[in-house]
């Protein structure tokens, strides 16, 4: 049987977080003490600044709580944009936050393409792609921690770009946080594709029919990390995450029972919704 680690992304209660009725600090106290998962998976929208101090006091609580953070899943900041002036900014800001992810013991840390999905990837975008994720992984390499993107938008979400950077990067800090079956095209190849190097995941609500198979293909090829419910809906969070996070283990534990070596059975739960 696998070593199954679960997470719940804290971007699940961006909701609550726009409201003021929740921060980093919530967040994990709803880890440990509601959920009782594994792992912490940080968007960075729940940390409002990278100061010593403040980034001293997360790890803090991670460690009081024995939390691991599975993710730094970084917004803001991404490789690509249309100018230098632009380009090297946010790769300024990209450091800083890995140092951040070094301080709060990141395992993994996700930084997207940019561009806008159904439009083509100049080569000179390309080139700069995956020499910047050359430096990243360079610094994540020493740190022991990996870098990649995220198939949730732009060119992050066209499978021949995955590939060609990644085989262009070719370093073993380089992985992928699969974001289940979000491709903008050829499902079937991004699917193959990131599973065969994923890093981290998120397992979205509308993933649920099918994400039962789609979990033992990667515990299959050997993924170690942690399997991270990720919720959207923006309302009525801390109980649609709660719902969330039960299906996934339920459908682990559907797969424990069954065999993970076994073509995964129709999920209890598809039967419920039909």
């Amino acid at each position: 049987m696998p070593n199954i680690k679960t997470a719940i992304a804290s971007y699940s209660f961006h909701g609550l977080l726009g409201e003021g009725k929740c921060d980093v600090f919530n967040y994990l106290n709803m880890l440990r003490y509601r959920y009782g998962v594994d792992c912490a998976d940080i968007w960075t929208g729940f940390l409002p600044n990278l100061d010593d101090g403040f980034i001293g006091k997360v790890r803090a609580e991670l460690d009081r709580k024995n939390l691991t953070l599975a993710n730094l899943c970084v917004d803001g900041p991404h490789v690509w944009m249309d100018t230098a002036e632009a380009r090297d900014a946010h790769k300024k800001q990209m450091l800083e936050y890995i140092k951040a992810a070094d301080k709060l013991g990141a395992k993994t840390i996700r930084i997207d393409f940019g561009g806008t999905e159904g439009h083509t990837m100049p080569d000179e975008a390309f080139e700069y792609i995956v020499n910047t994720y050359r430096e990243y992984c360079a610094i994540c390499y020493d740190l022991g921690m990996k870098i990649g993107p995220e198939n949730h938008w732009g060119w992050d979400r066209v499978p021949e770009y995955l590939r060609k950077v990644k085989e262009a990067v070719d370093s073993p800090a380089y992985g992928h946080l699969y974001h289940f079956r979000n491709f903008y095209d050829d499902v079937e190849a991004g699917e193959e594709l990131a599973i065969s190097y994923a890093m981290h995941t998120h397992i979205h609500a509308n993933s649920m029919p099918y994400a039962k198979d789609v979990i033992r293909r990667l515990a299959k090829a050997g993924y170690e990390g942690a399997y991270s419910a990720e919720h959207h809906s923006g309302a009525l969070e801390c109980e649609r995450v709660e719902w969330q996070i039960a299906t996934v283990r339920g459908l682990i534990a559907e797969l424990n029972a069954e065999g993970w070596d076994e073509p995964a059975k129709p999920s209890y739960f598809n039967g419920i919704y039909e």
